[in-house]
């Protein structure tokens, strides 16, 4: 089913600007592609052996072109089929804000599958999960030539496993020539080349000046280790990359205000409450009381997507330059959502771009965005594939909008005002409480598990994101 609020294809870019000057095309977002280029695992030795720029041709010789399905991280035809639903969208885009999630789920246990007599072999597989983002990051490039692609690194994105990218180590080091080849010539002589490169391989973060906002900053923000998952396998046992990581943000954050600037935030791990792991925890605690005749239990314990102590710490520097910060651009939950994080009168609105994997049975999706002269996000307009459950090849899958956030929200601009307004008419209206369920699971909401019965879980997320507000929400005293 498609929702009756949608933009025509394409509309989110008006042809001229409020102020009669031609308007900028549509940025583009993306998040959580999650190339599995063993898919087809007969192709396994030919990858191996081969350099990352033969891999297309390799990739493009297994027959039939067919994407992988619902419940299955994204092969190469649906890579492929993703770029090319963004071009039909959107064939020169501003610029395209990446993030993250470049590799698969479980791609070291994939690879030992697939390479038993590598099983231990570190840089063997080093070298083949480079080739790996080497091929994504470069066909990103090809798909959008010129354009510049801003990336943020998920928790996904590391030689030493899910969670556990090691600061100042390999991965960083090896993926800071990929990352910086994306900027293009959005840096000009503007950007400071020496702190990216510094600031990306102590704990994937950079700076770059905004490629078409004048006076405003990007900060791409490493959220994975703040995350209650995180763990510094690979690295120094005396390494504090959370400590590290805040202090980066903080004196990114007064640099810019000194400096005058404002800020766009874009990060992979969403701050707050997981209501997802919360509503789950629920029903699994009401499920066991009830087959041991005990009384179900009025609440359990939120489910945090930082580790303990980390949400207050991020909330206290983004309520202190709540004022600089435009937007925070997420991923991670693979699901189209929001947050407003902070305290009322400080929030910083967090936009969250479904993936383009479907392993968590959401469509194949992608947004494309339009900004106002302020420096704020004005829309976006959601895209995603209709047609994944028919087992589409490339060259049959079907690109369509789902909704515009002008249009199904009535909200203005996508700032922290706007989504309280947002907010607050979901929480208000059935209609709207619909409406945003079909909107989180990309129009497959018999596939999600958000349902009528537990959404109210979900709803606290949206601006409680501290264990105490989100439990005084979802848990009210009798």
């Amino acid at each position: 089913m498609v929702l009756s609020l949608l933009a025509p294809a394409g509309s989110s870019a008006a042809s001229t600007a409020p102020s009669g000057k031609p308007a900028e095309p549509p940025f583009l977002v993306i998040s959580d592609l999650h190339f599995n280029p063993l898919d087809d695992a007969s192709l396994a030795a030919r990858l191996d052996a081969a350099p990352a720029k033969d891999w297309p041709a390799i990739l493009d010789s297994q027959p039939g072109h067919r994407l992988s399905p619902f419940g299955r991280d994204s092969n190469w035809f649906l890579l492929r089929a993703a770029f090319a639903g963004m071009r039909q969208a959107q064939a020169h885009p501003a610029y395209v804000l990446h993030t993250g999630d470049m590799l698969a789920h479980d791609f070291r246990e994939t690879y030992d599958a697939a390479f038993p007599a590598h099983k231990g072999d570190e840089a063997a597989f080093r070298a083949f999960a480079l080739k790996t983002v080497t091929v994504l990051m470069e066909s990103l490039r090809r798909t959008f030539p010129g354009v510049p692609v801003l990336t943020a690194l998920g928790n996904n994105d590391s030689y030493c496993g899910d969670y556990a990218v090691e600061p100042n180590g390999r991965f960083l080091d090896d993926t800071l020539p990929l990352v910086t080849a994306g900027f293009g010539g959005a840096l000009g002589g503007r950007g400071d080349r020496a702190g990216i490169g510094r600031d990306w391989r102590q704990a994937g973060n950079y700076v770059i000046p905004h490629p078409t906002l004048k006076g405003v900053r990007i900060l791409s923000f490493d959220t994975v280790m703040l995350t209650r998952k995180y763990k510094n396998s690979c690295g120094r046992p005396d390494d504090r990359p959370q400590d590290t990581t805040l202090a980066w943000l903080h004196q990114a954050l007064a640099q810019a205000r000194a400096d005058g600037a404002r800020v766009w935030l874009i990060t992979h791990v969403v701050p707050g409450i997981d209501g997802y792991a919360t509503a789950n925890a629920w029903a699994k605690a009401a499920k066991e009381a009830a087959a041991g005749g005990r009384a179900v239990p009025a609440c359990t314990a939120p489910v945090e997507l930082l580790a303990p102590g980390m949400e207050p710490r991020l909330e206290r520097e983004l309520a202190e330059f709540h004022d600089i910060i435009k937007v925070m651009f997420a991923g991670h939950i693979h699901m189209d959502d929001l947050r407003l994080v902070g305290p009322p009168g400080a929030g910083v609105p967090v936009l969250v771009t479904p993936a383009v994997s479907p392993v968590y049975q959401q469509s194949p999706s992608f947004k494309l965005g339009v900004s106002a002269p302020d420096g704020s996000v004005a829309s976006l307009t959601t895209y995603s594939m209709i047609n994944l459950s028919d087992e589409p090849s490339v060259e049959t899958a079907r690109w369509a909008p789902e909704y515009d956030t002008g249009r199904a929200w009535g909200a203005p601009a996508l700032t922290a005002d706007g989504l309280r307004g947002i907010i607050d008419r979901i929480r208000d209206s059935a209609p709207a409480k619909a409406q945003y369920r079909q909107i989180y699971s990309v129009a497959r909401p018999q596939a999600a598990a958000m349902t009528p019965a537990n959404q109210p879980l979900y709803l606290c997320a949206l601006d409680n994101t501290l264990v105490d507000a989100y439990t005084r929400c979802a848990c009210p005293a009798p």
